[in-house]
């Protein structure tokens, strides 16, 4: 059986979830949408699959299901829409900004019965799934402190920092996700400190490049998490 999916959305991270599909056995790449014709023909070019609209890829019989790309305000409103299709979904992160709104868009996926999926890689990562089994075996012991460092390689652009919601709900997002799960408990306590080190066009824009974060479980254990959104090495 073969899987048909739809990309929405082709900048960086819709071309890397369409090679990704390119490379699985049982999956095929049909269709992209994107608010950039260029951009959309671009990708089309590349996979040679469909442009089409997104009302388009909605009422196609072609498509199973959706990746979606597109900036942070638009996820919850197509992930009711396709779940309403019938089309299975698989969106970046965030959900929303707005957790009321992510709340009320489960509840919409719940009742359509759909099937949904954000984009927690990471648990799904051979290096980070060796860190969990080594835990779950007990090989290292009680887990009391994680230290997570994330850096991207370089900056997004600024229209894309606009909309993401900042560094801490589009980039540490992943690790407080890592952190819950190696940690084995829920976060109560957060401490977190932020600055403009790299990239004052992030400012300017009312984000920040570098931060720390320090979480702490009811029993005391802690994670701590840098990030920044530059490396300067590799």
């Amino acid at each position: 059986m073969t899987v048909r999916f739809a990309v929405l959305g082709a900048g960086r991270i819709g071309q890397v979830h369409a090679g990704a599909i390119a490379t699985v056995r049982g999956a095929a790449l049909v269709a992209v949408a994107d608010a950039l014709p260029a951009s959309a023909q671009a990708l089309s070019a590349r996979f040679g699959c469909d442009v089409r609209t997104i009302d388009a890829i909605a009422a196609s019989d072609d498509v199973d299901a959706v990746i979606i790309c597109t900036p942070t305000d638009t996820h919850a409103d197509l992930i009711e829409r396709f779940a309403r299709f019938g089309k299975a979904v698989f969106c970046e992160k965030p959900v929303d900004l707005s957790l009321k709104r992510v709340r009320d868009c489960i509840a919409v996926v719940a009742k359509e019965k759909a099937t949904l999926m954000v984009g927690f890689n990471r648990r799904f990562d051979p290096d980070f799934c060796a860190v969990k089994a080594a835990i779950d075996r007990g090989d290292v012991g009680t887990v009391e402190m994680v230290t997570i460092t994330s850096r991207d390689p370089g900056a997004p652009p600024v229209d894309y920092i606009k909309r993401s919601g900042g560094i801490f709900r589009d980039m540490t997002i992943h690790d407080f996700d890592m952190a819950r799960w190696l940690l084995g408990e829920e976060v109560e306590t957060v401490v977190a400190t932020a600055a403009v080190l790299t990239d004052p066009a992030i400012g300017k824009a009312g984000d920040y490049d570098s931060v720390n974060v320090l979480l702490r479980t009811a029993s005391g254990r802690q994670a701590v998490i840098t990030n920044s959104r530059r490396a300067a090495y590799g």
